[in-house]
């Protein structure tokens, strides 16, 4: 390495943007980089690709230019089978054969699990992320880590706001048939996207301009929906908190830290914009591992990955 070299590169990679920083020893940032997505499940190999090489060169830029690195952490979303390790480890290393950067050491992994061993710093603890997915990853303190949920929209994260908009969206056109109940979703929901009709909601869910993201918009209506008192919203909402709520069971029991003092991080979206659900996955949890201490995080993820990062660092030397 030679002396223009920068500490670390974190990269925080998801299915709907992709976060490059460049920081020194003391974690302070020297540059930062953005593009889209970059879980190739999502977007594709190729697009997770150019996302990775356009918010590593943006962070490169604001640093003042192209320069070796110490260490790289690549904390990024779609990882979660051996073959995605793979198929991943060639997107990162064709990104970094692209931009022509010297890397001392390199460490691809799934975000979540970057932003738990950042946060406890290799002490017993969770984090949940409930936001565009739903997964857990729980740290017994020695070594053991252990995974819960994950799979995806399309046939897993439960508890996410795409699958609370889901369920809204169900709900509307239960309705609509009779086989459900009336409920005040229907005209926020149509409010929402500007239709006029329910038709036009179910036509819009086959077209080209139907997104994951849209989708998971509508778990603030529901959240809208519940404070007026709407018993469909109220079942959606319990449904969500029973769906985290046995991520969390899973991976304390897998973990064996049901009597262990550690902390439970609770991150995304859905913990921020609806408190009904933050607070009933709190009270309820504890009654499973009563000397768990919650937490609801302020940081970005990426502040969870540059401690990751800068520990590692520590530990190489």
């Amino acid at each position: 390495m030679n002396k223009n070299t920068i500490k670390l590169l974190a990269v925080d990679g998801g299915g709907t943007k992709t976060l490059a920083v460049l920081v020194n020893e003391n974690g302070t940032i020297l540059g930062k980089g953005k593009a889209g997505a970059s879980n190739y499940q999502v977007v594709g190999v190729e697009a997770a690709k150019e996302a990775l090489v356009e918010a590593i060169l943006a962070a490169f830029k604001d640093a003042g230019g192209l320069m070796a690195v110490e260490k790289a952490v690549f904390a990024l979303a779609g990882i979660d089978t051996a073959k995605d390790e793979k198929v991943v480890a060639d997107v990162v290393q064709h990104a970094v054969n692209e931009l022509s950067i010297e890397i001392g050491s390199l460490v691809v992994e799934n975000d979540c699990l970057s932003a738990l061993l950042g946060a406890t710093q290799d002490k017993a603890g969770i984090l949940l992320i409930a936001g565009t997915g739903s997964i857990v990853y729980a740290h017994d303190g020695n070594k053991q880590i252990v995974r819960s949920g994950g799979w995806g929209h399309r046939v897993g994260d439960e508890g996410n706001g795409y699958w609370i908009g889901k369920q809204a969206i169900q709900s509307v056109l239960k309705m609509q048939d009779g086989r459900g109940e009336e409920t005040i979703l229907s005209r926020l929901v149509l409010d929402k996207f500007s239709f006029d009709k329910i038709e036009d909601l179910y036509n819009w869910t086959y077209s080209e301009s139907y997104s994951v993201d849209d989708v998971g918009a509508l778990a603030a209506v529901v959240d809208e929906a519940y404070r007026l008192g709407d018993a469909v919203s109220i079942r959606i909402l319990d449904h969500a908190v029973n769906e985290l709520i046995l991520l969390l069971k899973t991976a304390i029991v897998k973990g064996g830290i049901e009597q262990d003092d550690f902390e439970l991080i609770l991150q995304g979206g859905v913990f921020f914009h609806n408190a009904y659900i933050k607070d009933q996955v709190s009270e309820r949890i504890q009654q499973i591992a009563p000397n768990v201490k919650i937490i609801t995080s302020i940081e970005e993820p990426i502040c969870y990955i540059i401690k990751r990062g800068l520990n590692y660092c520590s530990s190489l030397q």
